[in-house]
Order: C-alpha cells, then structure tokens, then sequence
C-alpha cells in the first residue's frame, strides 16, 4: 500500500476447513463495516483463495495447532489490501507462484484483479501472502 491506511480490522482463526466456512459471511460484514466501495464479492473470493492457500500449505510440520490471521485494511485511496498471516516460514512463495504462474489459487487471485505479494514478519516468525485491490472507479466518481 502507498497511502496511508485509513480503517482497517483483524481476526484470528485456526487452521482449520471450519474457519473457512465462516470467514465469507465474517468478510461480507467487515468489509460492509468498513465501507469499502469496490467489489465485494471478488474481495471474498479473493480471500477465500488466500486462506484455503494457507490452510492446504501451512500447516505445521510438528502437527500441533496452528492460527492464521486475516488482516482487511483499506487506504485513504480506497485500495484495500487482504493479508492472511500463517506460521510456516519455511513455505515461501515464489515469484512464479506470486505471479499466479503455478498452482491455480493464486492465478484465480490475479485473474479478479488483486496483485500478489509475500513478505515475513519483522520478528521472522509470520509469513503474510497480501493481494491488493483496486475500488472500480464509476463514471460518477
């Protein structure tokens, strides 16, 4: 994000399929609390993909349980950024994956529009995947 993040939430989830199955409804009211004007459906669905990603791809090794954040921000410019945060360091994306070259979650992500980055955390112990969208600007404003 450039701008500077105007409203933002955050929850907490397992890794778990259960978890999947709330976060749709979960994401259509914070997005609506949050009063991001874009396409909601295609940020759900893009959410979606991010966390079905994470819930297939980091699960720890070890077995025990393990939580994933998810993190809507929107910027003073209306961009709204989707991070989902997952423990597993040791699944880093690649670029080609990041480009939506490999796989087909992330290339779904980019086919609605969001661009696709992965960073770690500054204390090295969280990845976040983060895909970022664009508000569709009407002949309105």
């Amino acid at each position: 994000m450039t701008a500077p993040v105007d409203r933002e939430c955050s929850s907490t989830y397992a890794l778990a399929p259960g978890s999947l199955r709330r976060l749709p409804a979960e994401a259509r009211m914070r997005l609506t609390l949050l009063r991001w004007s874009g396409d909601i459906a295609a940020a759900i669905e893009v959410l979606s993909r991010l966390t079905r990603n994470a819930l297939r791809h980091a699960q720890p090794v070890h077995g025990a349980p393990a939580r994933m954040t998810v993190r809507l921000a929107v910027a003073e410019d209306e961009v709204l950024a989707i991070d989902v945060q997952d423990p597993r360091l040791d699944v880093p994306l690649s670029q080609a994956a990041i480009k939506g070259e490999t796989g087909r979650g992330l290339h779904y992500v980019r086919l609605l529009g969001a661009t696709v980055s992965c960073f770690l955390s500054q204390d090295m112990r969280f990845k976040t995947v983060r895909a970022q969208l664009v508000r569709a600007w009407s002949i309105t404003g």
